[in-house]
């Protein structure tokens, strides 16, 4: 399209005025905060709040209520790829259980911690358990303070322990495709969820191998002391019980890292995985659970009740119910962010923006620190992904860089600084299951530290910023799924 039919188009178009945005970037930041931080509302509640103060400003700049409502079923249109995979996610999680599969992922785990490697064993154990489960809240009330347990009997400074914890649990969270962070990212962005992993893999491979490396440094110094291994003991025996464990089923997880080599869509490739999870379980699990209990990991999720509360909390979770929460979260959000695009709010905002943003390196670091500002303004990783990837989305189309470099740049961002700032959800969280505050676990968690860093210095080195085919029109979110 020509830059002249462009600015003919955007002449045309209405818009709210620029004290009509302002007051409606002034509402949404109260609305935020204030249900938030001060009144505890849920997240989809805060949402429809904030969708339903955006449609008054609107309706009062001339907007009809047929415009609002043909706005906000657009942006749910756009979104309906991603509910799917929550769902699907939600399926696998179940299935995974139910099969063995996380509980054979979880023994083989625990079974390499030693008294020498407690620090750097502990870490990679939280990374393989987060990844698996795609929750890092699962590992660190479960695994975490098992570990934080275990440190203090040998003791070590339990900020390091906690901070070990928080690393190995936000990789999972970060990284893995069954994370509600990761999808939703990906949606917000509007790219393939595979290819967002694949692009997140350049900052978060060397923070994670960098972290390995400072947390062996760390383990070093503590050679020689004795391991209680009584609670671990206690869970693998549990695992043993329940299970039957076996080092066959890890194909199905191995398969399922070959689809997304091999590009299979993300609904696809995940419905096979919760297929394979459910042959699985009647191959492996049949003596302990009958066929409606597998079935039904699909919908319901697993559920069980043994006498250790930590296996509790980390098997019963799965299916698709449980994802409704999420997968409402992204309808309401990605709603909300196409109001505000349709209404000319965003177009306010970045008509403001561009005259700082100049380059492909400002782009990156503006990204970040909008995700910074907001997660501090807000207190939630959720907001900081879905407001800076609906506000910077434009921007990067406008400078041809991919979708997948926001995508991995809100996670950098968003997904990570919840967890270093004291008042936000994950750290209010993990300062009540852990017991340590955030700011005395912060400086040992390395991996939280290192990728925002990395990003940072992959902008003002241009390295990893990929561009879009200069041939290729850029697509909308819708399109974009399609991929």
């Amino acid at each position: 399209m020509s830059e002249n039919v462009k600015n003919i188009l955007n002449k045309d178009k209405k818009q709210v005025s620029f004290g009509m945005a302002f007051l409606c970037m002034v509402s949404l930041a109260l609305i935020f905060v204030g249900g938030f931080a001060l009144l505890k509302i849920s997240t989809q509640v805060v949402f429809l709040i904030a969708i339903i103060v955006c449609s008054i400003i609107g309706i009062i700049s001339g907007f009809s209520l047929q415009d609002i409502e043909r706005f906000f079923l657009k942006g749910c249109k756009d979104v309906i790829l991603a509910a799917m995979i929550l769902m699907a996610v939600g399926a696998v999680i179940g299935s995974w259980i139910v099969s063995g599969i996380v509980p054979t992922i979880i023994y083989y785990g625990l079974s390499i911690l030693t008294p020498a490697t407690f620090i750097i064993a502990g870490f990679l154990i939280c990374c393989i358990i987060s990844f698996f489960t795609g929750s890092s809240y699962t590992a660190i009330s479960t695994l975490g303070v098992a570990f934080m347990g275990i440190g203090i009997g040998l003791n070590i400074n339990p900020a390091i322990t906690a901070g070990m914890v928080v690393s190995g649990s936000v990789f999972g969270d970060k990284l893995s495709p069954f994370s509600d962070s990761t999808n939703l990212a990906a949606a917000v962005s509007g790219c393939n969820v595979f290819e967002h992993v694949r692009s997140m893999l350049f900052t978060t491979i060397p923070a994670v191998i960098i972290s390995a490396i400072l947390y062996f440094l760390i383990s070093l110094k503590y050679q020689g002391l004795e391991l209680d291994m009584t609670l671990i003991n206690n869970i693998k025996g549990v695992l043993d019980t329940n299970f039957n464990i076996t080092p066959i089923l890890l194909i199905v997880p191995i398969f399922t890292i070959f689809l997304a080599v091999k590009k299979v869509p993300p609904l696809v490739a995940l419905i096979i995985s919760s297929l394979m999870g459910i042959f699985a379980a009647f191959l492996f699990q049949g003596s302990h659970y009958e066929l409606k209990t597998i079935i039904n990991s699909l919908g319901n999720g697993f559920s069980i009740n043994t006498d250790i509360p930590e296996i509790n909390k980390l098997l019963n979770r799965g299916g698709m119910l449980s994802m409704m929460g999420a997968t409402a979260l992204a309808f309401l959000a990605v709603g909300l962010g196409e109001i505000l695009q349709s209404i000319g709010v965003l177009d306010v905002a970045l008509n403001k923006m561009n005259k700082i943003i100049r380059s492909e390196s400002t782009l990156v670091i503006f990204t970040l620190l909008t995700s910074l500002i907001v997660t501090i303004l807000c207190a939630s990783q959720y907001i900081s992904i879905i407001l800076t990837g609906q506000l910077m989305k434009n921007s990067y189309t406008e400078y041809k860089v991919k979708k997948t470099v926001l995508s991995r740049t809100l996670e950098d961002g968003g997904t990570i600084f919840c967890y270093l700032i004291p008042w936000t959800t994950s750290g209010v969280y993990i300062s009540e299951v852990l017991g340590i505050e955030v700011t005395a676990y912060a400086p040992y968690a390395f991996f939280c530290i290192l990728c925002p860093i990395i990003a940072a210095i992959y902008a003002f080195t241009g390295f990893a910023i990929f561009k879009e085919d200069e041939s290729k029109e850029p697509v909308e979110l819708s399109d974009s799924f399609a991929d």
